[in-house]
């Protein structure tokens, strides 16, 4: 199974075959960073932990920890004492040392790294993961957006861009009397740029960008990454509205229209381009889909701006100019035994939760911005995106399935308790603090409601790295396999996984040749799960300020057995009778990826 990785490099991840020197991956019940995998410790060795100028490790996990709970908690200061920073740096420290909170990765990086000894900063690089740039329609606009870009992701940052204001390739220019490149050759320079710059010197550059479905070279952009490896640090999703939506569903045509005078210079029949986007979703993933004006119904500051991309992994849509840091609760911790039985833990969950408020709220001002406009929008709104991983992880300890109906009320209840609790913090925050400054006016701002710190609170992005480390299920997503491998990872690194509680079961209840046998026998996978995956992501989603990063991968709806079962109908007919019919194919990432209101 290939899987698209954040900055669209195909990852090889392949169901393992058993054998006895099939390297587990022991950990101890008892939690804290002195018990982490062997895995985990080649991933903090890769990404994590800080080196000196000759590439040589200097600090431990533990260090590692304790230098960005310091420079996170150096905020206080703003608004209280030295003994109150202390606290709340201890406290930082030991829900990380206990991996109940991991940061996004850039905190993880860049926090409390000094350019000299006089730490008069909090660090030298961005604590952010996400971002969205601006993009103006001239030639000076589109290379400062291009310079913009690389000195976000010289520091772990991923960007997001959209296209739509681009003038069509073709046009007249004025100035020049020339013709103007059109948004595909700026996506092309931008990715070229982006080619130079390994984020944070670790990872590859990753980027978004959204060509609005309305404009008249949509169907280049549909087009332009055919070929698997073009345009190989881009993610491309076409901005859908609910005119091209219900021309889809009608088969009817729809207009396109020049974003420079708004003039309509053409229609097209929506079904035919509707259709394109599935073909390109099926071949390779490209492109996904944003539904833009469901985006913007539910964004809580539109008195500022009209939201039109997202980060790379479409999580999180963010206004121009806007950023937001991330972090991630694991559920997997979160369960005590009470009368002979695992409960999942409120009272404790609750204080994770409170806390990793505090936390995020404090990395927007312990920040380095690399451009100033981030910095003026990102204080402005004071976005954070507090997360899960480990569900997958808690149902398996809980013993219930991912696909049944206490599943799904487990993942309700869960998000709507975490909701609730970072809403709290998040107002106790603004009274301390005072609300976020573009508060007034917000979709917020309304009699009888309380003053917020954040305009977004929650958001569940797909934790790569940091669920590597912590040994956690990635996000809210089921288990991909019981025992598997990851190629092309870390530089190069291949590690290979052996599902913990999966091993522990085994070794109680079968003889260890039985174990491998249930290995080599391939399967061992839940019937279903992509359909049941969607429910659990509905009920979770219903929590979210922003978006859920999930990927919906579907055996039972192969796409060219369709097309020879169904002849008669086009593969825009079938995407919409599954989508009429609540399910999702096989890859159609572009329908679920960012929405709250499907």
């Amino acid at each position: 199974m290939s899987t698209k990785s954040r900055n669209n490099k195909t990852t090889t991840q392949k169901s393992f075959i058993g054998t006895p020197n099939i390297p587990s991956n022991p950990v101890s019940e008892t939690t804290g960073v002195s018990n982490i995998s062997e895995n985990a410790k080649v991933v903090l060795k890769k990404r994590y932990l800080k080196k000196n100028s000759s590439g040589e490790i200097i600090e431990t996990p533990e260090e590692m920890f304790k230098r960005v709970a310091k420079a996170i908690s150096q905020p206080e200061l703003i608004y209280t004492n030295e003994e109150q920073r202390a606290v709340v740096e201890s406290n930082f420290n030991q829900m990380m040392l206990d991996l109940d909170f991991i940061p996004n990765s850039p905190t993880l990086m860049n926090a409390g790294i000094y350019q000299d000894t006089s730490e008069a900063s909090p660090g030298t690089g961005t604590l952010s993961a996400c971002f969205v740039m601006g993009l103006e329609d001239t030639m000076s606009g589109i290379m400062e957006t291009a310079k913009e870009m690389a000195l976000v992701q010289k520091y772990g940052g991923g960007t997001g861009f959209s296209l739509s204001p681009i003038r069509p390739k073709d046009s007249p220019i004025k100035t020049t009397h020339g013709k103007a490149c059109g948004p595909i050759a700026v996506l092309r320079h931008l990715s070229s740029v982006s080619k130079l710059v390994t984020q944070g010197g670790k990872r590859d550059g990753a980027n978004m960008a959204v060509l609005d479905v309305h404009h008249p070279d949509i169907l280049e952009f549909i087009d332009c990454k055919h070929e698997e490896g073009e345009i190989h640090n881009f993610n491309i999703s076409v901005g859908a509205s609910h005119e091209f939506m219900n021309a889809v569903k009608e088969d009817t045509t729809y207009e396109l229209r020049n974003p420079e005078t708004n003039e309509v210079v053409n229609t097209l029949n929506a079904r035919e381009v509707f259709n394109k986007i599935v073909d390109g979703a099926w071949r390779n993933g490209e492109p996904g889909l944003i539904f833009l004006d469901w985006v913007n119904h539910e964004h809580p500051t539109p008195h500022i701006g009209r939201m039109t991309a997202t980060n790379p992994c479409g999580e999180q849509p963010l206004l121009p100019y806007e950023s937001c840091n991330l972090g991630s609760i694991n559920l997997a911790n979160f369960l005590i035994e009470e009368n002979n039985k695992l409960q999942i833990d409120y009272p404790k969950l609750r204080n994770v939760v409170r806390t990793s408020v505090r936390f995020l709220d404090n990395v927007i001002d312990a920040n380095s911005y690399s451009v100033q406009k981030i910095a003026d929008m990102t204080k402005a709104t004071r976005k954070i995106g507090l997360g899960v991983m480990g569900f997958a992880d808690m149902l398996t300890k809980l013993k219930i399935p991912y696909n049944s109906d206490k599943g799904l009320e487990i993942g309700r209840s869960l998000m709507s308790f975490i909701r609730e609790e970072s809403d709290i913090m998040s107002e106790e925050l603004a009274k301390e603090r005072g609300p976020f400054p573009a508060y007034e006016g917000s979709r917020l701002d309304s009699p009888g409601n309380t003053k917020i710190r954040n305009a977004c609170r929650l958001t569940v992005a797909p934790t790569g790295t940091i669920s590597m480390f912590a040994d956690a299920s990635s996000g809210v997503e089921p288990l991909f396999s019981l025992a598997y491998r990851k190629m092309n990872i870390l530089e190069g690194e291949t590690l290979y996984y052996v599902n913990r509680y999966f091993e522990e079961d085994a070794k109680e209840s079968r003889t260890y040749k039985e174990w491998l046998k249930i290995i080599n026998d391939g399967k061992v996978e839940i019937d279903a799960l992509s359909t049941e995956k969607k429910k659990a992501k509905g009920k979770i989603k219903d929590a979210l300020n922003s978006k859920i990063n999930a990927t919906m991968n579907d055996d039972r709806f192969y796409y060219e057995p369709l097309l020879s079962e169904h002849p008669q109908k086009t593969s825009a007919d079938l995407a919409l009778t599954f989508l009429n019919k609540n399910m999702l194919f096989n890859m159609v990432l572009i329908t679920l990826c960012f929405l709250n209101n499907l």
